[in-house]
């Protein structure tokens, strides 16, 4: 006789990898065979686990529509079995298996949907930080804003697309009919982060995006505003950059400064 363990192990290759080994210990019902009872656990299985990427996903099945989301998900369970205690995280590859797809990849749309979605989620579940405030700044002495660094907040991430993955989810969410999709001039900066319990996002000017990409690498602030001049001309160029780290404290992506 199978210990409990061996029966557990067995039931669980069962499950995952279609091991029918675990029918050997199952009994035929009066209605039907054993193959179709344990059917019922693994038909079960898949379907939360369609259920989950579902959730985390809305916008892209929206986008999708039903048919076409759930053959994804199917495809994505087959490919990535689940490897975490915690359902939260069984959706996180899907995104990458986009982009890998050979049905998917050409439309680079339906990828960025899903890695705005990844990112809004991520930033959601990301960890606690106090934001810098703007009384901070203003206590900051005139002659230490040169070196002045930045750090960004621990939800803060950038993405860049190549579509109007942005436009669309956007429509998505608001319930409105979205754009056709578009292979946009120039990539699109995209900044996501957590703000007062909510998980946002913003596009930003590729000054802004370069600037940000900088700041968050630990460049002082006074290298910032060269750059911002050399990117743009020096017309302003220490306001343009003093606007777009205003707008970042006002926003709450930045967690703190000091000097280097």
């Amino acid at each position: 006789m199978k210990s409990l363990r061996e029966l557990q192990d067995t039931f669980q290759r069962g499950i995952l990898a279609g091991d029918d080994a675990i029918l050997a210990e199952v009994k035929d019902s009066a209605k039907e065979e054993r193959k179709v009872l344990f059917g019922v656990y693994r038909n079960a299985y898949v379907a939360r686990l369609a259920e989950i990427v579902g959730d985390d996903y809305e916008q892209l099945h929206a986008y999708l529509g039903d048919r076409v989301f759930a053959r994804l998900v199917k495809a994505y369970i087959a490919a990535n079995p689940s490897d975490r205690r915690s359902a939260r995280w069984f959706g996180r590859h899907l995104p990458a298996f986009v982009r890998k797809s050979e049905t998917y990849a050409k439309h680079r749309e339906i990828a960025e949907i899903a890695e705005l979605e990844k990112a809004l989620a991520d930033a959601f579940d990301g960890p606690d930080a106090e934001p810098l405030r703007i009384e901070a700044l203003a206590a900051v002495a005139p002659e230490a804003w040169p070196s002045l660094v930045f750090v960004p907040h621990p939800t803060a991430s950038r993405l860049t697309f190549s579509t109007n993955a942005a436009d669309i989810w956007s429509a998505l969410k608001s319930e409105t009919a979205p754009p056709k999709p578009l292979h946009l001039p120039e990539p699109q900066a995209i900044l996501v982060w957590r703000q007062e319990f909510m998980s946002r996002f913003r596009p930003l000017s590729p000054e802004e995006a370069m600037m940000w990409d900088e700041a968050a690498k630990g460049v002082r602030f006074g290298v910032l505003c060269e750059m911002v001049a050399t990117f743009a001309g020096e017309d302003e160029a220490e306001l343009r950059a003093a606007s777009y780290l205003k707008g970042w404290v006002d926003m709450e992506t930045l967690a703190g400064c000091q000097t280097a």
